[in-house]
């Protein structure tokens, strides 16, 4: 119980340096995407078993499954990790498109509404 207190005040604390290191970039889908990887990589669960049976970060369980038992093994752990990315990105991509039909909608709208006014 204290090893998931002390790691969730790490992740709070990373989380909140990355939040300020790219508040910089001035593109918001690609600040989300970027937090996006962050929390599938630091919070997508896995269960470990051996020696004995633990719970830990998908990306912690694959890497020692890597060196244990080999890449399928590795593969195994990373897939949840994995799927979450690609949702989150497609999602992401998706948002993005809409948002871009919206935009390109409005501006047309109102260059109508400005040809009309001087018309």
């Amino acid at each position: 119980m204290n090893a998931a207190i002390i790691y969730m005040i790490a992740f709070l604390g990373f989380w909140l340096c990355l939040w300020r290191a790219v508040s910089y970039l001035p593109w918001r889908l690609v600040r989300w995407w970027i937090h996006w990887v962050y929390l599938c990589v630091v919070l997508t669960p896995w269960k470990g078993t051996e020696p004995e049976i633990f719970y830990a970060p998908a990306i912690i369980v694959g890497a020692f499954d890597f060196l244990d038992v080999g890449p399928t093994g590795a593969m195994k752990a990373l897939l949840p990790m994995i799927a979450a990315l690609v949702g989150g990105s497609l999602f992401l991509v998706l948002v993005a498109i809409v948002g871009r039909h919206l935009r390109m909608k409005k501006a047309g709208q109102q260059s109508e509404q400005e040809e009309s006014a001087v018309g």
